[in-house]
């Protein structure tokens, strides 16, 4: 499974992104990302979240590609469900480890 994700917006302005092919990491983060994606049952969103833009909110967008499917959705900070932001928090963490290796 391979996933993308763009932060953008916030006061800063800065874009944060993340392309990582999940039989790429270790076991258990793989799984996690998994269960994390069926939790918010990313496949059912809709791929707009944002009808009406904020200034300075941060704004994401997930794409998830499988076998099967892809999907995508945009979210913003106050669009985006808890189950949703959970997804969000892991793959900012990833795209800002990964910035700074």
């Amino acid at each position: 499974m391979r996933i993308r994700f763009e932060q953008t917006g916030g006061i800063m302005g800065r874009k944060i992104s993340l392309d990582l092919d999940t039989s790429e990491l270790p076991a258990d983060e793989a799984e996690t990302l998994r269960q994390v994606l069926d939790d918010t049952n990313f496949f059912a969103l809709p791929e707009n979240l944002v009808a009406h833009p904020v200034p300075d909110e941060l704004q994401y967008l997930i794409t998830v590609e499988t076998d099967d499917v892809v999907h995508s959705v945009r979210a913003s900070d106050t669009t985006a469900t808890s189950a949703l932001r959970a997804l969000i928090q892991i793959l900012s963490q990833q795209a800002r480890s990964r910035r700074t290796k």
